[in-house]
């Protein structure tokens, strides 16, 4: 059994491929928060594919809230991948707001490591080390899936995946797959098992907005909530597409999502997917119309947590500096130091080129 650096069990990596342009995404990423502060598993990275630098930087501004202080190094931050494609994809319009909020002062409302594209992860290398940090992991595909896809010739990689990677959770918000080919490739060679988030899942999962507005009021600021409120006119409720998904793929016998029998997700030349039973090896979610209300509840609970201090953590003294906790070792910003200090995720390199 894998041990964490606290003793007991290791919480389980999240790998989240995400394009960050739905207000579930951004709920999604603060839920994998919530999880991490309650040592239920632990962010391994996070990779925008299909959007721009903004969203890269979004994400980073998220994980800031949750783990404030300085970044002393790479093990700090929150390991971000992006897809460095020319042009780069515009920017979801929903992070704007957060990325160019300024506060009394004129400055950043909020804190980010991340200002230009040098700062992001190559977005298969940043798949990669999110499992390979971690000794068992899961991945989120809720993006164009052409970095997933790509992620399977680095060397080793598929064997890597096959030993540690328990469960590959693909969503389908109702939004085409951008890459028909990635996303073929990736349900017919992904060496461990598959299981599909329809789009019926997530509509039948509204995250209620009110909920938004007042869980979330522990922050005086919040860029989730500056999200929310940027991709449409409040008060609404959101489909919870990847919210749920990450939430399956943290605890899959939580008893919300019953499962059908195997068989295969097919995608269409214009790259929507269908779930069809049978004759195949992947398993789609339902939801039990019972536990709706629980289910949504138990979606909202872990979105809107709060941060939780990390062990040995000390308030700031009067002159804003973090004490030194006994024994004058202070976890990375609140996040277990599980990753190899020498080796830090954002600064691994794939080992082959990437295919021509």
């Amino acid at each position: 059994m894998p041990q964490g650096p606290f003793g007991g069990k290791q919480p389980i990596g999240v790998v989240y491929n995400t394009s960050m342009s739905r207000p579930d995404a951004a709920l999604a990423l603060a839920g994998l928060y919530g999880f991490e502060g309650k040592r239920e598993s632990r962010i391994g990275s996070v990779c925008v594919v299909g959007a721009g630098l903004q969203a890269a930087i979004f994400c980073d501004m998220v994980g800031r809230v949750y783990t404030p202080g300085p970044v002393r190094n790479g093990n700090q931050s929150l390991p971000v991948g992006l897809a460095a494609v020319d042009p780069l994809p515009p920017d979801p319009a929903m992070v704007k707001p957060a990325v160019e909020r300024k506060n009394d002062q004129g400055e950043p409302q909020y804190v980010h490591s991340i200002g230009k594209l040098s700062d992001t992860s190559l977005a298969e290398a940043a798949l990669r080390n999110g499992v390979i940090f971690n000794a068992e992991a899961v991945v989120v595909l809720s993006a164009p899936a052409t970095y997933l896809a790509r992620s399977l010739d680095l060397l080793g990689v598929r064997d890597l995946y096959k030993e540690r990677v328990k469960r590959l959770v693909v969503v389908d918000a109702g939004v085409p797959q951008q890459d028909v080919p990635a996303i073929r490739r990736v349900l017919a060679e992904w060496p461990t098992p598959v299981f599909f988030c329809n789009k019926e899942v997530g509509e039948a999962l509204l995250f209620p907005g009110a909920r938004v507005e007042k869980d979330f009021a522990w922050a005086p600021a919040h860029p989730v909530v500056d999200a929310y409120r940027a991709f449409h006119a409040m008060p609404y409720d959101a489909p919870s597409h990847d919210l749920a998904a990450v939430h399956y793929a943290v605890h899959p016998d939580s008893g919300f999502f019953p499962l059908s029998g195997p068989g295969t997700v097919v995608v269409a030349d214009d790259g929507s997917m269908k779930f069809t039973p049978g004759g195949g090896k992947v398993r789609s979610l339902t939801v039990d119309p019972a536990k709706r209300e629980q289910i949504v509840e138990a979606l909202v609970e872990i979105a809107c947590a709060k941060p939780v201090a990390p062990r040995g953590f000390r308030p700031p003294t009067a002159k804003g500096q973090q004490q030194q906790p006994a024994g004058g070792v202070t976890p990375a910003n609140g996040k277990p130091v599980v990753k190899p200090p020498e080796t830090p995720a954002t600064e691994v390199k794939p080992v082959v080129k990437k295919p021509d």
